[in-house]
């Protein structure tokens, strides 16, 4: 099982929330266009974070524990976000190879 794989996360998602309690929306998903601009996004602000995260540490600010953090989650998500990228150019590939 591929952990950066967007299905198994989707599934570890809803896992989660039912373990919770949380019920799952009836309300139509994002389309995919936006689910990609708000991973994007959400990948920037984590590089942003673990950046500011580290010059606070080199000024004494934060503690060593708060900025590995903010860098394991920045790294996170631009593990996924390429392999997302991945995921799309692959596809693209195989469309491309289809015989018509």
């Amino acid at each position: 099982m591929d952990p950066l794989d967007p299905v198994s996360i989707s599934s570890a998602a809803r896992a989660a929330q039912a373990a919770r309690g949380v019920e799952a929306s009836a309300k139509p998903e994002l389309p995919f266009g936006s689910q990609v601009t708000a991973a994007l996004e959400e990948a920037n602000q984590s590089l942003q974070a673990a950046e500011t995260s580290a010059e606070k540490l080199a000024t004494g600010e934060v503690d060593v524990v708060e900025t590995m953090i903010a860098l394991g989650k920045a790294d996170l998500s631009l593990r996924f976000v390429v392999a997302l990228r991945n995921r799309a150019l692959e596809a693209y590939n195989q469309i491309m190879r289809l015989q018509i």
